[in-house]
């Protein structure tokens, strides 16, 4: 796990030099200077972050949106209003499908229908995703702290750490398949079976009712099994009553999203500050200065 996190800390200290903002937003009257995702990709160099405003209305529309250079895609995070995060608004980012192309792409904080990874060295964090798909070959892929809600295919790719993740279906079961040599550590699956179709894997320290091999060469260490996780699998949404659950605070504590060196976030907020409120006078006389207020909180 510490390798992971210097990982992800090298990857997003070595974008942040010299990268500048570019800020998207479809909300109609936004200041932002890009509408759409694309536009601010076209306009961004490698290393620059790609910033998303919360919407309505999703970005893109039913096709895939690819990103083919090295950037940091970040939204707002999710279910902010269910969660009371924020006053008002539709508190995520939403995309139908998000290709990525480029070497040491990092997206976080993004709501995706599925995404596709297609180059090596991705980092996918703090996401609220459908189905996610890894093409052979492209490996050392981190995927942490994301809420979901569909499989995890890798095509035969290796040397993943998928980790501190929520996993939740209406479905029998979940599972993860074509992934292999890879680290499958503190993720908790609301599911009757998390089915593990992998090869040299080492899964430990899960949170599940019930574990399915269907691999080979997997190694299987401190896992706990309970199926009390699967009262919740039909939420819309996590928020804090998580919690709430009868399973005991030492178990919570070293089993499943919530645990390790990297717990899951609520709402996957992005690292770092975010805006919770903003209050600004409704009329200002021409040529008068005007207080405007910013609440912001910060997410570690």
């Amino acid at each position: 796990m510490k390798k992971y996190l210097l990982i992800l800390a090298a990857i997003c200290m070595t974008m942040a030099a010299n990268a500048k903002i570019l800020r998207v937003s479809n909300v109609s009257g936004s200041s932002a200077p890009y509408t759409t995702i694309e536009d601010a990709h076209n306009d961004a160099s490698a290393g620059d972050t790609i910033m998303v405003d919360a919407s309505v209305t999703r970005y893109g529309k039913s096709y895939d949106i690819a990103l083919t250079k090295r950037v940091v895609l970040i939204g707002p995070g999710y279910w902010l209003v269910q969660n009371k995060l924020v006053e008002e608004g539709a508190g995520y980012a939403y995309v139908s499908g998000l290709v990525i192309k480029a070497v040491g792409t990092v997206v976080k904080g993004m709501t995706l229908g599925s995404i596709g990874i297609q180059a090596k060295n991705v980092v996918v964090n703090r996401c609220n995703i459908g189905n996610v798909f890894i093409k052979s070959g492209c490996d050392n892929a981190i995927i942490s702290q994301c809420f979901i809600s569909g499989e995890v295919n890798g095509d035969e790719s290796n040397y993943h750490m998928i980790t501190n993740n929520l996993f939740t279906t209406t479905q029998p079961y979940l599972d993860i398949v074509g992934v292999n040599n890879s680290y499958i550590a503190y993720n908790t699956c609301r599911a009757n079976k998390f089915e593990f179709n992998t090869s040299n894997c080492t899964i430990e320290n899960n949170l599940l009712m019930e574990i399915g091999n269907g691999g080979t060469g997997n190694s299987f260490n401190n896992n706990y099994l309970t199926d009390i996780i699967n009262t919740q699998a039909t939420d819309d949404f996590i928020d804090s009553d998580y919690f709430n659950l009868e399973i005991p605070t030492e178990v919570l504590s070293l089993y499943g999203a919530f645990a390790g060196e990297s717990p899951y976030v609520i709402s996957g907020i992005p690292t770092g500050p975010y805006i919770i409120g903003i209050d600004v006078p409704s009329t200002v006389e021409e040529g008068s200065t005007t207080t405007v207020t910013i609440k912001v909180n910060i997410s570690k």
